[in-house]
Order: structure tokens, then sequence, then C-alpha cells
């Protein structure tokens, strides 16, 4: 169900009439969204002629003569579709490519109530309250907690959309502020969307849209650090001993098994079954793309689900590890149980971090960023690493891989500087 993103120019059909960035005989620059083989468009409201379209690369050639505002217009939109696709990751559901399309132009309508309010604080709530109902946790969450900010903006009081002026946005980035960049980003992106889909409902125009007075850039590309543990240090946490029948022992054995069951995402793992464990091999979806797994799992990984098989604790629904239980028998209830855990093995992946002596964050994803590195410094062939990460394509694993330890590029330089002298 992945959604695959490029662009290209609409060369059934030339430009009859002249517009702002519309040239007559040339072809409709859009935004090509391939969903299951099938496609679904998003126009850029721009225009291009065949030769100065860069059809391999799916980018403008320099020679157009509006480059850089069809470029940035591209981009713009390739990552509102990433947005919404990450959003929905989140929430642990499959987005459409028609869904994407139809938020993108602005013809999304809720259906919680049949009268929207027109003050923002109620207005989110409807939101919340409408993500809850159909069962969506994970989007309901983002805007729940966007609410909080924008409840801290307004100091309790509600507030109408047209009542909102260019100092209550410039009031609300300064509060956000402190955060970082892809934290503000995040925040940036939710607050806007509330915006969109309050003008799409006509409680207020374009003309009240935050961004309008909002300086830093909620859709520009932010590189975050990938935190990555090294082997030796990940090492010395498997000789560790941790106390038996003491929450760091379980959490001691969790993240063995994610290692050695190439990577596997936290919140996957929690939802293993027991049926799900076969011959020593392990079959399941992963949340994230929906796509099934099916590979035989490394001999330390059946170990530790032989150790969890006699574990005092056991989940009565199910599962392989003692966390999700019958009364969690909703999405919502699911979701809060596996945050609550990852709250929990994250405190004790730290403090088992910090006894070895590894200053730096480690947490179940620098975990599974250790997985891909390790095998990366073992130069394990990056298409072995593709499938283990179960990534599409290359690029996501060279992505995954892209930030290198700085002590192997202080040890590269060094050694080649050594040879020059």
């Amino acid at each position: 169900m992945d959604i695959l993103l490029k662009p290209i120019i609409w060369t059934y059909r030339e430009i009859i009439e002249t517009d702002k960035n519309y040239v007559i005989g040339e072809h409709e620059v859009r935004i090509r969204m391939t969903q299951n083989r099938a496609p679904k468009y998003i126009t850029t409201a721009f225009s291009s002629s065949i030769e100065n379209w860069d059809e391999k690369n799916g980018a403008p050639l320099i020679t157009h003569p509006k480059y850089l505002e069809l470029s940035a217009r591209i981009k713009k939109i390739v990552e509102d579709i990433e947005y919404e696709i990450k959003t929905a990751e989140k929430a642990g559901r499959t987005i459409t490519h028609t869904e994407i399309k139809a938020i993108l132009s602005n013809q999304v309508k809720l259906s919680a109530a049949p009268e929207k309010p027109n003050k923002i604080l109620a207005y989110i709530q409807s939101v919340i309250d409408h993500y809850d109902a159909v069962d969506n946790p994970g989007y309901a969450n983002v805007f729940y907690n966007n609410k909080l900010t924008v409840k801290k903006l307004l100091r309790d009081k509600d507030k109408m959309f047209l009542a909102f002026t260019k100092s209550d946005h410039e009031a609300y980035e300064r509060q956000i502020s402190g955060c970082s960049e892809s934290t503000k980003s995040h925040y940036l992106r939710t607050y806007y969307r509330i915006w969109n889909m309050a003008i799409a409902d006509g409680l207020c125009t374009k003309d009240h849209h935050p961004k309008k007075h909002i300086q830093f850039k909620a859709y520009k590309r932010i590189r975050t650090k990938k935190r990555s543990i090294k082997s030796n240090y990940w090492e010395r946490i498997l000789k560790l001993k941790p106390a038996k029948d003491t929450r760091i022992y379980r959490s001691h054995l969790l993240m063995q098994f994610m290692y050695y069951a190439r990577g596997m995402n936290f919140n996957d793992m929690l939802k293993l079954k027991r049926e799900d464990f076969v011959n020593n091999g392990i079959v399941y979806k992963r949340s994230k793309n929906k796509r099934n797994y099916d590979f035989e799992l490394h001999p330390m990984a059946v170990k530790i689900i032989k150790i969890f098989e006699d574990f005092p604790e056991q989940s009565d629904a199910g599962y392989i590890f003692p966390f999700i239980m019958q009364e969690h028998d909703t999405a919502k209830k699911i979701d809060v149980r596996i945050d609550s855990a990852l709250k929990d093995f994250n405190e004790d992946s730290k403090a088992m971090a910090e006894a070895v002596g590894w200053k730096k964050q480690f947490t179940s994803n620098a975990l599974r960023h250790g997985f891909a590195s390790h095998l990366n410094e073992a130069n394990v062939d990056i298409k072995i690493i593709q499938e283990a990460m179960g990534h599409e394509t290359q690029a996501d694993t060279r992505i995954y891989l892209a930030d290198i330890e700085d002590s192997i590029i202080t040890e590269a330089i060094n050694a080649a500087l050594k040879m020059v002298g």
C-alpha cells in the first residue's frame, strides 16, 4: 500500500489558455501518486515545455523560466503528501492516495458534528472526537497534543477563528520556539492543518491563515540526527546481568529480541501473537507499511520467546509478550498501553546504556538504527540490509545509514593524514 511520488508533465494535453503560471503550448506539471499501480494526480498550477523538463529526475531544468518558483511548489506539495503519510503511520493506519488528494484539495469534511464550532479549541475537540469515534487514536493524539499548545496560548479561554490576530500567531510561534526544529515543524503543520480545515468549513478565509505571520518554515526538510549505539557498547549491554523478576530484566530481554529479530519496531514486537511464531520463524504485518513479513528468527530471538513462554506474567489475549491483555479491546487502549510500555522500556534502556558508559541517547529507535549500522560496519551488502530492515528501496536504507558515526569519520581522516605525512 506504499505511495510512490513523482513530479511529471502531463503530455496528454497542451495548455490552450494562458494563466499566471501557464504558457500556451506547454504541459501541466503534476505530482503523480501511485498506489497499487493506480495513479492519482495533484496539480502544481505550473506548466513546462518538454525541453525544460528533466523526465528522469522528475524536476524542471534550470533553463525553465520559473525554475525556482516551480521547484519550490513541487517541494511544498511533496512535503505535504509526506506529512499526511507520516501522520497516518503515527496513527497506525494506512492512508490512500485518494484520501491525500482530497485532504490537500480541501475536499475532506469531518462528520463528527452537523455544525462546526467557530472557536478554535472547540473545533479541535470536534476533530479529536471524530478520530476517536472512528477508532484512530493516533490521529486523535496528534490533534490533542496540538490542542494543548493552543490552550496554553489562549490561557484556557477559547477564541473564534475570526478573532485571531497577527500577534496571536506570532505569540504561538514564540511559545514553541524552545522546541527542536522537527518538533516545531510538527506542531506548526498540525496548526496549519487545523486552519486549513476551518477555512474549508467556511469558519474563516484564507486571509486568516497563520502562515502569513509565522517566520519558521514548517515544511522545510529537517534532517534529524540518527542515533545508533556503537557495537562495542552494545556488546557490553548484552553482557549485563539484571536481576530476574525486575522490569529492567524484562527490558533487557526485549531489546535483545528487537535486535536479533532484524531490528523489529517496538510497536510491532508487542503486537506479535503466539500463532505468529511458527517453526522458529515469525509471520506478522508491520504497522507502519502494512506489509507482511515472514522470516526465520535468529537462534537468540527464538531463545527469548521460549523464556517468555515460562514468564510469570502472560498475556490473556494471546500475545507473545505480556503487555496487551483482553482489557485492551480497542485500538486506542492498545495504543495507550504500548506508549506506556515504550516509556518504561526507554527508561530502562537509558539506565543500561549509562551502566556501560554510553553517554548518548539510547532508545528503541537507537537500537533499530544500531542493528542497521552494525551490519553496515561489517560490510554487509546494502541489499541484505534493505531486506532485513523491510525497506521498500535502497534509497530508504541509504537515508537510514546516512549519518556515519563521528568516530569512524575521525579515524578515517586521521589515518589518511598519517599516510600523507
